[in-house]
């Protein structure tokens, strides 16, 4: 299926809540609540996929704790609200167009080889999920820093924030339609990449669908 309603959505963080093993076994998310000047001040919610329902439910995690890609630029002149970028449509900035993310085709982006794959919610710690985004989370809340969130709007909210290609056809996938959360400090930015376990690599350029010889993402890792 197509990722519809995708964009980048600039905000400001007021919380989140983070569903462990107890809360839900089966389809947790992280919930990470923000406003925007666009709406007012309403809440809004950021859905955040922390395991996959399939059989392999883990996801693969990046997380690039100084951020310097020079796309960094183009989303520093965007006002808060969402921002379209469906088909066609672009946004441009003194600093050139943005497209869309895609962690395969955006060059310097994501190092496909050094993703982490993890569970959702298992004892020990630095071992799972939640470990890595918890901790993140809380201090992009103390520092107040500003959200860019890449996905799909629901409207009073965003999902689909993670890779959204080579998966099967039944679920949502396209080029240049991935999901990530970028944070802006006052001077540096960090930006978090997740994927499922599962998805496959390469993919076709339009449809977005596993391409052939593609692997998964769990086997080019080797985890």
């Amino acid at each position: 299926m197509p990722v519809n309603d995708y964009g980048v959505w600039v905000a400001k963080p007021t919380d989140f809540t983070a569903e462990d093993a107890k809360i839900d076994p089966k389809s947790p998310h992280i919930y990470l609540h923000f406003e925007d000047a666009s709406h007012g001040g309403k809440s809004l919610r950021a859905a955040i996929n922390v395991k996959s329902i399939g059989k392999e439910s883990r996801l693969v995690f990046w997380l690039e704790r100084n951020f310097l890609h020079q796309f960094t630029q183009q989303l520093e002149q965007l006002d808060p609200g969402f921002h379209p970028l469906n088909g066609d449509k672009y946004i441009d900035t003194s600093f050139g167009s943005i497209q869309g993310l895609d962690y395969i085709r955006t060059q310097g982006l994501v190092h496909i080889e050094s993703g982490r794959v993890l569970p959702h919610d298992v004892p020990g710690p630095d071992n799972d999920i939640l470990d890595q985004l918890v901790p993140l989370l809380k201090n992009v809340l103390e520092e107040n820093a500003t959200l860019y969130l890449f996905g799909a709007s629901f409207g009073t909210g965003i999902h689909d924030i993670h890779m959204n290609q080579g998966s099967l056809p039944q679920f949502d996938n396209g080029a240049w339609k991935d999901g990530a959360l970028f944070f802006r400090f006052e001077d540096h930015w960090e930006a978090v990449f997740l994927a499922f376990a599962s998805q496959r690599v390469p993919t076709n350029d339009e449809t977005g669908l596993p391409g052939k010889g593609s692997q998964s993402l769990a086997d080019i890792l080797g985890q």
